[in-house]
């Protein structure tokens, strides 16, 4: 069940969610999505978001629009997909949890979405970090040697980058068949 920060009481005044048709509909690429909160704080984003985007091209804004009207027709029907979607976020999260565990490696599996958080610790991998952070030259490493794809935390924080330095995010949006060659590779990374 997805989890949703603005239904915590009195959050709703101070929270814009995000929405991405390229996350939503698993449309890679699709660079165009939507906004939903208070008015005070839409219209704000309203001004910031003229300065920041160039283009939304029309052919897009059509694609996504038709998407968008084709799930309210479907709304809790079976070949809906959003009904489809959580089945199989949870599948591929269950594929790739069991894979870390059985090789003992520690993971943070999150309340929804489609990344969970692998902690490489346990991998015993030692870099030279005075330039490129841990878990940027880890992911280099699982790709170059290991052909498993990850993404490093550290481009995503600020400030304290050291709390997320031996962490990577997995990707579970994938086919299962990906998603078990993956596991396979998990499984193997401590042997």
């Amino acid at each position: 069940k997805q989890w949703y920060q603005r239904r915590v009481r009195g959050a709703w005044d101070r929270t814009i969610t995000v929405g991405s048709a390229g996350k939503s509909f698993s449309m890679t690429g699709y660079k165009l999505g939507w906004a939903v909160g208070p008015e005070e704080l839409i219209t704000k984003a309203q001004a910031m978001h003229q300065t920041v985007v160039y283009s939304a091209p029309t052919i897009i804004q059509d694609v996504v629009a038709r998407c968008i009207e084709r799930e309210l027709s479907l709304k809790g029907e079976e070949e809906a997909y959003y009904t489809q979607l959580p089945r199989l976020m949870q599948d591929g999260c269950g594929i790739l949890t069991e894979a870390c565990r059985e090789a003992g490696l520690p993971v943070v599996e999150p309340y929804s979405g489609y990344f969970m958080l692998l902690d490489t610790t346990p991998l015993d991998l030692e870099f030279d970090t005075s330039k490129v952070p841990y878990d940027v030259q880890c992911s280099k490493h699982l790709m170059e040697h290991h052909k498993l794809a990850t993404i490093p935390l550290t481009p995503f924080f600020g400030l304290n980058k050291e709390l997320s330095e031996k962490y990577v995010r997995l990707c579970f949006a994938k086919s299962t068949a990906t998603l078990e060659a993956g596991a396979e590779i998990i499984r193997g990374l401590r042997k």
